[in-house]
């Protein structure tokens, strides 16, 4: 057996890692706080394109695994861009069914259109309407894609 050959099965192992370590199909961001863990996610997979509307949810959880409804939240999303300027304050967050979770597990949902393609910051803050959870505020670091329609081909 030639010598490369011996070593390829770790190559090959070694590629494939760096391949998932870097993909933009990572899972969705999560957050802690001292009561709560946050999840985000943004359509499609986690990697928004530029100038398309991006559904855009939230999760809520408890430490112990416990849903947050999203009625116990006074919640809000403020978008910035890269110099830290607001792109939107004034996100409208409605109640959604989560995808792939149980019937009862909800979430806050969004639509987000990234002006174009770069790095951006959802901040996601919120209050307990029953002080049942400290208030957060949690920044998620997003990167928008180029528009579909500025790919030629």
């Amino acid at each position: 057996m030639q010598p490369i050959l011996r070593f390829m099965p770790v190559i090959c192992g070694l590629l494939g890692a760096a391949t998932i370590a870097v993909s933009p199909l990572a899972a969705h961001q999560q957050q802690n706080t001292t009561d709560l863990d946050v999840m985000i996610h943004l359509d499609p997979d986690d990697s928004p394109y530029a100038q398309k509307p991006s559904l855009t949810w939230f999760m809520l959880m408890r430490k112990n695994g416990d849903m947050v409804s999203p009625a116990a939240c006074n919640c809000r999303a403020i978008i910035y861009d890269s110099r830290n300027q607001v792109i939107d304050r004034n996100l409208a967050l409605s109640t959604m069914s989560i995808p792939g979770h149980k019937k009862e597990h909800q979430g806050l949902r969004t639509m987000i259109t990234f002006p174009k393609p770069g790095k951006y910051k959802v901040v996601f803050s919120g209050q307990a309407k029953d002080n049942s959870f400290k208030s957060f505020n949690l920044a998620f670091p997003v990167t928008v894609r180029p528009a579909l329609d500025s790919f030629r081909y």
